[in-house]
């Protein structure tokens, strides 16, 4: 940039003697034209007014400047200026058709000229000089400046920010110097706390260009802060899941397994499969080594560390969300492509949605055990309180019935007292797995009390669907046996029904109608179904 300021300058210097050398020469050519004419009209005015022209054309011709003086038939009036033969030529007009022409010795004229051009370009030349080497003086401090500030912007871009400036300048170049070193003080204290930050949730090995870097991070933690929050709002795991999948989608990545596992379990209730990912875990997903382990399981480590894994390509396999009751398992399958970014930034998405997962995963289940016997796995009352009413307001909507069945082991406490709790447990759970077979999926059994039960029937046509229900539970109870560490017990339940909307007309009173019938069957010598009538009322005082 210097150097283009001084050739500017020195163009300018050049041009501007050229043009001034010009008009001083016109000038001075201009000048000397007048004189010359005003000498020529004064010889003119003296020969015409002498008599012996002759004589005085001859005296003319003798004086050291004229060279020549004679008469021309010719009217003009000028002065040529011949610099090849040193001459001045000069024409005067003295009659219509006469003119003097007087031909001037011209060296010294022409020399003091050139003596005159030379000191004026050489005074040119000097001041062009002096001019560029005070203006490299003065301005070669700011041209370093801007030279610097481009060297540092150069290493900003690259993400250094330690390139400071220096100059010898002082005043307002010096406060601008003082106050670019401290600003890249501070963006260097900045920058350093965002690397620091965003390197904390994002695993990644640095690039080249660590601004770019920041820049495509950021970025992603922002589009993860979006999709936590969205998440956050998602109705269950699976959902969250979905929308997990989505993004490895966008990532470009060809083929992966999303994998949810139950904890408790062991099983795994969700899987999300894209390409060819050659694992053969989907059904006991104790066989994965990341669940094993709780360890990523990089395949470029070690060769053939999965021993479940049976292709030749390289994987990825990460757990999240590992310590409570659910795991994931992301495995990835790549080729030869670098993909180290990519799951840099999937590990950030698993690891900030891992908590909310695992929070709605919890909820789930501890909502689930709230309604559920631990025993038995039956739901309990409180499950009744929540949806009895829903399947009560269903069956009015499409016009159907709804069955109950209150079921109660006879003489239940004789197990208790003989051969323990224990064994007495046993006998529920046993009993309990027996009516769950005996129903639909549709219909629902609730462990109403210590040995009671009760089945609703949902979506049925006539008492007769009840008693066929009932019957069958009561006679596969019957032959059931229940094993101890002694002997094989059996037992026989007792069960009374009543049905929505024939005898009852809400919930509570199909409840304890089928309670009445229960206790009619108990009266009657137990081991049978009982179906609840309007005499039952009467027999009980109802």
């Amino acid at each position: 940039m210097k150097k283009r300021i001084l050739i500017i300058i020195a163009l300018i210097m050049i041009i501007s003697t050229i043009i001034r050398t010009v008009m001083v020469g016109y000038s001075f050519f201009d000048y000397s034209k007048k004189i010359i004419q005003s000498e020529s009209e004064l010889i003119a005015d003296i020969i015409m007014e002498t008599t012996d022209k002759t004589k005085i054309l001859n005296l003319i011709k003798n004086s050291k400047t004229i060279n020549d003086i004679k008469f021309i038939k010719e009217y003009k009036n000028d002065v040529v200026f011949d610099i090849r033969d040193k001459t001045i030529t000069s024409f005067y007009p003295i009659e219509n058709d006469k003119s003097i022409k007087i031909i001037y010795n011209g060296e010294l004229y022409f020399s003091k000229l050139k003596n005159a051009t030379v000191n004026l370009l050489l005074i040119a030349s000097i001041s062009l000089i002096l001019i560029i080497l005070i203006v490299n003086y003065f301005l070669t401090p700011y041209l370093e400046i801007l030279d610097s500030v481009k060297k540092s912007t150069q290493h900003i871009l690259k993400g250094d920010f330690n390139y400071k400036l220096h100059t010898r300048l002082k005043g307002k170049a010096g406060d601008f110097i003082n106050s670019y070193n401290e600003f890249l003080d501070k963006l260097n204290e900045s920058f350093g706390v965002i690397e620091q930050k965003y390197t904390s949730l994002i695993e990644k090995n640095p690039g080249t260009n660590p601004l770019y870097d920041a820049k495509e991070t950021i970025s992603q933690l922002a589009d993860i802060f979006k999709f936590k929050r969205v998440i956050e709002e998602d109705i269950n795991e699976t959902v969250i899941l979905d929308r997990l999948a989505y993004v490895i989608d966008t990532f470009g990545i060809n083929n992966y397994m999303l994998t949810g596992i139950d904890n408790n379990t062991k099983k795994i209730f969700y899987i999300k499969q894209k390409g060819d990912i050659c694992c053969s875990i989907q059904d006991n997903p104790a066989l994965c080594r990341a669940y094993r382990s709780k360890h990523e399981i990089n395949s470029k480590n070690y060769k053939n560390l999965c021993e479940f894994h049976y292709c030749k390509n390289k994987y990825f396999c990460i757990p999240f969300s590992s310590e409570g009751n659910f795991t994931g398992i992301l495995k990835i399958m790549y080729e030869n492509e670098n993909i180290s970014d990519k799951i840099a930034y999937i590990k950030a998405y698993l690891k900030e949605t891992s908590a909310i997962i695992e929070s709605k995963y919890t909820l789930k289940l501890l909502k689930k055990q709230s309604i559920k016997d631990p025993l038995t796995g039956l739901y309990n009352r409180r499950f009744l309180e929540e949806t009895l009413p829903k399947i009560i307001s269903s069956a009015n909507r499409r016009h159907s019935k709804v069955g109950f069945l209150m079921i109660d082991i006879d003489h239940f406490k004789k197990i208790n007292d003989t051969y323990g709790h224990d064994i007495g447990d046993k006998v529920i759970q046993t009993i309990s797995s027996v009516i769950l077979n005996s129903i639909r999926e549709s219909d629902i059994a609730v462990r109403f009390g210590g040995e009671e039960f009760l089945v609703i029937l949902n979506n049925i046509h006539s008492i007769n669907d009840v008693l066929r229900v009932a019957e069958k539970i009561r006679k596969t109870i019957e032959k059931t046996k229940c094993p101890t560490v002694k002997k094989t017990i059996k037992k026989t339940v007792s069960i009374g029904a009543s049905l929505y909307s024939d005898n009852c007309q809400n919930v509570s009173e199909c409840i304890k109608n089928a309670d009445l019938a229960l206790y009619k069957a108990k009266n009657n010598g137990r081991n049978q179904v009982v179906i609840f009538d309007e005499k039952l009322k009467e027999e009980s005082n109802y």
